[in-house]
Formats: structure tokens, C-alpha cells, sequence
């Protein structure tokens, strides 16, 4: 981030896009990726963002990930490599601020991890989540070879569930995100048997239908999520002692019971 304000501030007649592209090394489809998960404003003033870069290292959260991370790599090792990038949260993307507490992220299929995090001592709890949610996504991607041209739908309700799974294993429910929620145990059983098992080998941009939900094919918001956590946990009430490490590695297929 210091890099890039730098390099504004030395070119300010230069266009900011293409800047960033250029200081963080990403194509146009990554950046587009990044900002639709809510990067800071490449407009914003770059006073602005100064500042914002300040409390973010007066908070410390980079080597807050660092640590987190480096733990999480200790206990539950993953052979290949794992790099991070930090960015502050457009303090104007009040979906995340509201709905996922101020932290939003991804996992892509190169083992980088992406935070976007707003500079808030209130966030940490919500940031230590969202770390162990998405290791555990680089952890099943590279124990399967998950990859984005073969993921299903089936795959990524799982990634996500039991993404959730560890989190509750791991830190407990209080961690927990609030995807889950968004159906009940009964509605995810209903939805599971009438709309998504028929369909649970779907590929590509379809399944994002799925996971997000749409008003046009009568899915809630975030059903997909909400059904990966309770595919985990049917699956674990008829398989009581499977560790993490041990789902971790099922096959998504075992996970329909």
C-alpha cells in the first residue's frame, strides 16, 4: 500500500487503475475480483488513505494475519505455499461493514489469500474468523486439487461449510460468520432436496445462482452458504469422531447422506 500512495503521489496526473495493476503485479480480471470483494476507492483523496493506511498499522493487523496464519500452518500444515495481501476496505461498502463486520476476503486457486479490512479496533474478532475460514479453503483446494475449472456446485457448498465447521471446531460458535443463518436447518433440508441436489453437478458461473441466491429463481440470499454448513453437519451427525483433518480430505460426494 505505502508503494502504491507513493507512486500516486509522485504521478498524480497518471490513471490510478493502471497504476495499482502495475504496483501489485495483478490483471484487470484480478483487480475487478478485488474490488468487487470491496478494496478502498483508487479515487478516494490520497489523504485520505494515508490516514487510513496509518490506523491500519497503528492497529497492527498485517502481522495480525501473519501470526494467525503462521499458526494455522503449524497445527494444520499445507504443503503448498501461502501469500497474503492486505488492503484497506472502501469505507463506503456498507454490505461488508454491515452484513460481514467490517472484513471481507478470498482465497484463489495459487494458495494468495485477499483481505479487505476496514481500520477498526471493533473488526478483530470478525478478522480472526474470516483468517481461519479461509485457510481452510487453501487447505481443502490443494488436498483435493480443486481447481476452478473442475469445481462444482457440489464443491463449493462444501468448501464453504466446512469452512464454517472449522472455524466452530477451531474458536467456537461465537466465530461463527453469519452465512448459516441465512436458512434454517429445516428450509436447507427442503431447498437441498428440491432445488440443489438435482443439480449439485453444475460447473462454471451457474452455481453462483446457488451460493449467493436470486429473487428470479426464488433462492435466498446466501442459501448456498447456509446449505454447506448443514451438508457438514448431516454428514457428522451419521459420522460422529471424524476429525477436520479427516473430512478435510473426503470427496465432496461423501458428503451427501
Amino acid at each position: 500500500m505505502e508503494t502504491f500512495l507513493e507512486t500516486i503521489a509522485s504521478n498524480p496526473q497518471a490513471n490510478r487503475k493502471d497504476l495499482f495493476l502495475d504496483t501489485f503485479k495483478v490483471l484487470n480480471q484480478e483487480f475487478e475480483t478485488m474490488a468487487f470483494f470491496g478494496i478502498f476507492n483508487l479515487e478516494k483523496k490520497i489523504e485520505t488513505l494515508e490516514k487510513q493506511l496509518q490506523e491500519m498499522h497503528c492497529l497492527a493487523y498485517e502481522k495480525f494475519i501473519k501470526d494467525e496464519l503462521t499458526l494455522l500452518q503449524l497445527e494444520f500444515s499445507v504443503s503448498k505455499a501461502l501469500e497474503f495481501e492486505l488492503f484497506i476496505l472502501d469505507d463506503q461498502d456498507h454490505f461488508v461493514r454491515e452484513k460481514l463486520g467490517g472484513v471481507s476476503a478470498y482465497t484463489d486457486w495459487n494458495g494468495r489469500l485477499f483481505f479487505a479490512v476496514l481500520p477498526d479496533a471493533q473488526v478483530r474478532s470478525t478478522l480472526k474468523s474470516v483468517i481461519t475460514h479461509e485457510y481452510h479453503h487453501h487447505w481443502r483446494i490443494h488436498a483435493l486439487a480443486i481447481t476452478e475449472q473442475n469445481q462444482t456446485l457440489l464443491d463449493r457448498l462444501i468448501l464453504e461449510g466446512l469452512a464454517e465447521h472449522f472455524v466452530k471446531i477451531r474458536l467456537g460458535n461465537d466465530y461463527l460468520g453469519p452465512y448459516k443463518d441465512a436458512l434454517t436447518e429445516k428450509q436447507a433440508r427442503v431447498l437441498w432436496e428440491t432445488t440443489y441436489h438435482s443439480n449439485h453437478n453444475e460447473v462454471g458461473e451457474k452455481t453462483d445462482v446457488y451460493m449467493f441466491g436470486s429473487k428470479e429463481e426464488n433462492i435466498p440470499f446466501w442459501a448456498g452458504y447456509a446449505i454447506g454448513y448443514y451438508l457438514v453437519k448431516w454428514y457428522l451427525e451419521k459420522n460422529e469422531g471424524n476429525t477436520i483433518e479427516d473430512m478435510t480430505s473426503l470427496p465432496s460426494n461423501s458428503f451427501i447422506v
